[in-house]
């Protein structure tokens, strides 16, 4: 049997499964991930691909650029394009659930909305766009680093707030190590974002950052 009828017979057996339910919540995440990927992939297990994409968990899948999915699992670019795109509209759900209600008054508002980000392994440095009431409209993800660096320039945090025509922005980033005591690089940052904000009237009210169960405030540290 040819792998194209293999698939053919894998996607059938899920069509089955769902029809006997009519839910597609019975479908399970391994079984979703066959149906995505079949309109774009020939010549290769659907159900293996599926597995090797599930193998470290769908939440580490979804923090993969569309670069490094390409290269661990051996997709073309059509293929981790799509994938890549359907994980942050799953991602832009998610958060525009969150913020529906999220208002932002202080540093504990900040950590209680993103601390999602201490389980991450990477430092991702993050935006919150607010507008005139401190509701946030937009999250952005700037920048993903290292273990424990992630480079950002204030042109990228202000070119989406621009866009997101955010009144205030909050900065947030984790530090993998849990200790969330402000690094020089993380203060010469926090400075250059107020200057930039004041010139081009987007404030920085705070950046946060994420650690282990806990946080700390640049602004209440009167460190800006």
């Amino acid at each position: 049997m040819s792998m194209k009828e293999l698939n053919a017979l894998a996607v059938q057996e899920i069509r089955n499964n769902y029809f006997l339910t009519g839910q597609i919540l019975s479908l399970s995440t391994r079984d979703l991930l066959v149906l995505m990927m079949e309109p774009i992939t020939s010549g290769r297990s659907l159900s293996l691909l599926a597995d090797e994409l599930l193998q470290h968990g769908l939440r580490s899948l979804s923090e993969l650029s569309e670069f490094e999915l390409s290269m661990r699992y051996g997709l073309n670019e059509r293929q981790s394009f799509f994938l890549a795109s359907l994980l942050e509209l799953g991602r832009r759900q998610v958060v525009s659930r969150k913020e529906d209600r999220v208002t932002i008054r202080s540093s504990a508002n900040v950590a209680a909305f993103m601390m999602e980000m201490r389980y991450l392994e990477k430092e991702h440095f993050v935006c919150l766009f607010l507008d005139t009431k401190n509701h946030v409209i937009a999250r952005e993800t700037i920048s993903i680093g290292t273990l424990d660096a992630a480079i950002v320039h204030p042109r990228e945090v202000f070119s989406a707030a621009i866009r997101h025509r955010a009144s205030s922005i909050v900065a947030v980033h984790n530090h993998p190590s849990g200790n969330t005591t402000p690094s020089p690089a993380d203060i010469d940052l926090t400075k250059k974002l107020t200057e930039v904000g004041e010139l081009v009237g987007i404030e920085l009210l705070d950046h946060v950052i994420i650690g282990d169960g806990v946080h700390s405030s640049l602004r209440e540290l009167g460190l800006f």
